[in-house]
């Protein structure tokens, strides 16, 4: 990555507020120089060069995995880096006395739900000479300003999630907070909401404030950010701005470097041709979330077909997902191999669900081969009477077949690594056979290596005459595992898009950015 010379360098000279814009730009801002990072054999960070200047919003974007939750837990003072340096404004950043300069509005405001607005504003800050403060007139005229001065008294628990992240705000302002980094702040906010919170950050850069957004928003990032930095593999890669700042541009960057599918890999079983009912092991018809994530969604997938859908958190895409194995509440019609299912209540034997956490989908105290078998009932327990023999047969022949790497089925479970952990859940929710197979990120953390089995695993799968439904938030990942794509924005579904005709990951992510388009947010005023 190339660095302004503007922006970097200099004198080690502190400069804070508003005024830093105005004084020496060679030594104001945040420049962050080889940062690395290793848990374990892995590195979460390779030598990450990026430079936020004061006055601007800084983009950063990067597929799951990337380095950028690594960023921000270094920033917070979370976790400690292990080579590289950090300049706040010139001088060598110290968590233990720069805590307070850097202040994290994430995705869900990390505060206490317990306590009102006012005395989250002052934690940190109560002084020693009562156990107990009013806030004072700065503070006021610093909730006002925030408009959330009449909700001071209120349990924040009790409060609206943007009224949340305000009162984080204001707690980083009170605080004299150098550096904003928000962290997919407006996932769950409404279009005024988050219109509202663009608007208070690009208050926040105005007034000489570092402000770094992490987002996978493309739209948002093209409208609100001066430069976008993309983050691969934990480095920097580069950094986009002017004209050459567009929605295509960041999506082409962010899948550098994925091969092309080989055509073998990819099932052509009579996809592009619309779906009737009869021909569909899974079909939807106005399919409603009982919250509103989704409304009205038509959808069909027939055997055979791997379906991805993707879209932001927020989008509805995550809960359409879930809604087929049961665990949202929903209204409308859903047919499973022709036989209807009540809302909200999928039957487990025509659906089986591996979450994006995979611990939610397994057994932490019980055995890799304990884990294979859970689901199963009458197989292993006639009559109620449990078969250990007949247990352990299931549970050694699944092992081989999804080439799970443990010494035996009888060590625990926690002892695997995260992708042998993830082919276990898989193959606990395969081993019913159900018609619908439903995978939230199914890659999510887990290695190359284990990537590609498991996407054989799916493929093999749907060619056995079963439907598999994915959510997905990486192109690659829809690139190599999927037939279709689904587009969830605001709730609605997008025309299909055929993996096949997009001869690579790059055309792909195009075409996807193009259906997300529609959802633009507005420019605030």
């Amino acid at each position: 990555m190339t660095d302004d010379p503007a922006a970097v360098g200099g004198p080690a000279a502190a400069v804070d507020g508003p005024q830093a814009v105005h004084g020496d730009q060679t030594a104001v801002g945040l420049r962050i120089e080889g940062l690395r990072k290793w848990y374990g054999d892995t590195r979460a960070l390779d030598g990450l060069d990026i430079v936020a200047r004061p006055g601007e919003i800084l983009g950063v974007a990067g597929p799951n995995g990337a380095g950028k939750s690594t960023l921000i837990k270094i920033l917070a003072g979370e976790t400690r880096e292990d080579e590289g340096s950090i300049r706040l404004d010139g001088v060598a950043w110290d968590p233990y006395v720069d805590l307070d300069r850097v202040a994290v509005v994430h995705q869900e405001a990390q505060l206490f739900p317990n306590l009102t607005v006012a005395e989250n504003l002052m934690v940190g800050r109560e002084g020693t000479r009562a156990l107990r403060r009013r806030l004072d007139e700065q503070e006021r005229r610093l909730l006002d300003d925030l408009s959330i001065l009449d909700v001071a008294d209120r349990p924040l628990e009790s409060v609206p999630l943007a009224v949340r992240q305000r009162t984080e705000i204001a707690r980083a302002l009170a605080r004299s907070a150098r550096v904003f980094l928000f962290d997919e702040p407006n996932s769950a906010l409404t279009e005024e909401e988050s219109t509202d919170l663009f608007r208070r950050m690009h208050d926040l850069a105005g007034a000489g404030h570092v402000v770094i957004l992490v987002s996978h928003r493309l739209a948002e990032l093209v409208e609100h950010t001066t430069r976008v930095a993309i983050i691969l593999d934990g480095t920097c890669t580069t950094v986009l701005e002017g004209e050459a700042l567009t929605q295509d541009a960041i999506a082409a960057e962010l899948v550098v470097g994925q091969a092309a599918r080989e055509p073998r890999e990819q099932i052509t079983v009579h996809l592009g041709e619309p779906a009737a009912d009869d021909a569909a092991v899974l079909t939807l018809r106005e399919w409603s979330h009982a919250r509103g994530h989704f409304q009205g969604i038509d959808l069909h997938v027939r055997a055979g077909e791997i379906v991805a859908l993707m879209g932001v958190e927020g989008s509805g895409a995550r809960e359409l997902v879930r809604s087929v194995a049961g665990f949202e509440r929903t209204s409308g019609h859903i047919e499973i191999q022709g036989r209807i299912e009540a809302p909200a209540t999928t039957a487990t034997g025509d659906s089986s669900f591996v979450s994006a956490d995979r611990q939610a989908s397994l057994f932490s105290n019980l055995t890799v081969g304990d884990n294979m078998v859970a689901r199963l009932d009458d197989e292993i327990a006639p009559r109620g009477a449990l078969r250990p023999g007949r247990m352990r047969r299931i549970a050694n022949e699944l092992r081989d077949r999804f080439r799970v790497k443990a010494a035996s089925i009888a060590v625990p479970i926690r002892s695997l690594s995260g992708g042998n952990q993830q082919k276990v859940a898989i193959a606990a929710a395969i081993v019913k056979r159900p018609e619908v197979l439903v995978l939230e990120e199914p890659t999510r953390g887990v290695d190359i290596g284990s990537k590609s089995e498991i996407y054989r695993l799916m493929r093999q799968y749907a060619a056995e005459g079963h439907a598999v439904l994915i959510y997905c938030t990486e192109v690659p990942e829809a690139f190599e595992a999927a037939d279709l794509v689904y587009v969830v924005s605001d709730g609605r579904l997008s025309p299909p898009v055929l993996v096949m005709t997009h001869p690579d990951v790059e055309s792909l992510a195009r075409a996807i950015t193009r259906l997300e388009r529609h959802t633009r947010t507005q420019p605030a005023a």
